[in-house]
């Protein structure tokens, strides 16, 4: 009868821990809701009547604490009047394209855009996160000219990890860069 019971306590024991074992939830690694350390914003423009005419602009800010002026030698962005252009917005740190992982981590990135009075634009987000409801990201934008003029342009990326609601006030700034529109 111990014989018994020893095998049986055995083979409960045994069962009890596969069965736990097997149970074990895997855990995933905590997603990175960190700023960024971002470097460069490039605008990538094309007409959308006008598929060969694709300007493009470029900021760069090598130094994180700003001690050392951008690079602005490539930061105008020249656009036909009265013209619609898709715009797409490129990130980068100082070695790669970070897109891909704002593209990732959507429901926590909003960029935020600064346009100077006088200037003849209007943007328009065209791109949407996965949030309930869903909300702008901005990388992909409508740019839409009137007049010719001038001003400046400036992108923030706004860091908004569980505060995201579609307005630019929460969260930090991973990157700004700041631009001259030219609309001739």
């Amino acid at each position: 009868m111990k014989k018994q019971n020893l095998i049986l306590f055995t083979a409960i024991a045994s069962l009890l821990i596969i069965w736990s074992s097997c149970n074990k939830q895997v855990q995933k690694p905590a997603v990175n809701i960190a700023n960024e350390p971002l470097t460069t914003v490039e605008l990538l423009a094309t007409n959308t009547a006008d598929p060969t005419d694709t300007p493009s602009a470029k900021w760069i800010q090598l130094d994180p604490t700003g001690a050392i002026p951008p690079d602005t030698s490539h930061a105008t962005l020249t656009l036909r009047h009265n013209a619609a252009y898709n715009v797409q917005i490129k990130v980068l740190d100082s070695l790669n394209d970070v897109t891909p992982t704002i593209i990732e981590s959507e429901n926590y990135h909003l960029f935020c855009f600064d346009i100077a009075a006088g200037l003849n634009l209007t943007v328009t987000r065209t791109d949407h996160d996965n949030n309930n409801p869903s909300l702008p990201i901005g990388l992909a934008d409508q740019f839409v000219t009137s007049a010719v003029s001038t001003g400046s342009f400036d992108v923030t990326l706004r860091h908004q990890p569980n505060v995201k609601d579609g307005t630019c006030a929460p969260g930090s700034t991973d990157i700004e860069g700041y631009f001259t529109v030219k609309i001739k």
